[in-house]
């Protein structure tokens, strides 16, 4: 299997040496509403080792600080992504598979995210969660567990599809089309174990 990873001339963030670190950092990129919550949950049942780090925590945070005087989204604020990854780094040396469901889209950031966790030593696969626009539409207004952001998710489809192809060349794609939740976490971990054995 192929991994295509992203070129970067981003160096190691300020304060983190250049250190190969043992473990991996799984990201889970795709649409909003995909599954990528629900595959984690699931990757996490399966590998008592393995932890999640949730960049959302962080994007919450500023939003009721910063974001109060400048509203927008977190993600525009390189606060955010230089503190990403700074805590993604912290959380990736305690364990051997730390786990990112987040949807990066934009091509700068995902290179400033994932370079800056490379160039700091990290083994980073990024995997993208993908369904038909069909699929994804149905999904996400059948959800139940966050209702209030069906609006929001449904609005944001339309960018996923827009750099699905480019997406595809940051590392493998696993398609959940007429897949279970189950089967699409088994096939994560396929990848997962296939990076970690270099094949």
């Amino acid at each position: 299997m192929d991994f295509h990873l992203a070129r970067t001339e981003h160096g190691p963030p300020r304060g983190l040496r250049l250190v190969r670190v043992p473990g991996m950092i799984l990201w889970l990129n795709g649409p909003f509403g995909v599954g990528k919550s629900t595959c984690t949950r699931l990757l996490l049942q399966q590998d008592s080792q393995a932890r999640q780090y949730d960049p959302e925590r962080l994007g919450w945070l500023i939003q009721r600080t910063v974001g109060l005087v400048r509203p927008g989204d977190f993600q525009d604020r390189p606060a955010w992504r230089r503190g990403v990854v700074h805590g993604a780094h912290r959380a990736a040396r305690r364990t051997p598979t730390l786990i990112v469901p987040m949807t990066l889209l934009r091509a700068d950031f995902t290179d400033e995210v994932l370079g800056g966790l490379r160039a700091a030593g990290h083994d980073v696969v990024h995997v993208t969660l993908h369904s038909s626009h069909e699929t994804l539409v149905t999904r996400i207004e059948n959800d139940t567990d966050d209702p209030a952001a069906r609006n929001w998710r449904l609005d944001q489809a339309s960018r996923y599809f827009e750099v699905a192809d480019r997406l595809a060349t940051l590392g493998p794609r696993v398609d959940t089309e007429n897949r279970s939740a189950h089967e699409v976490a088994a096939a994560v971990l396929a990848v997962r174990d296939a990076q970690a054995s270099g094949a």
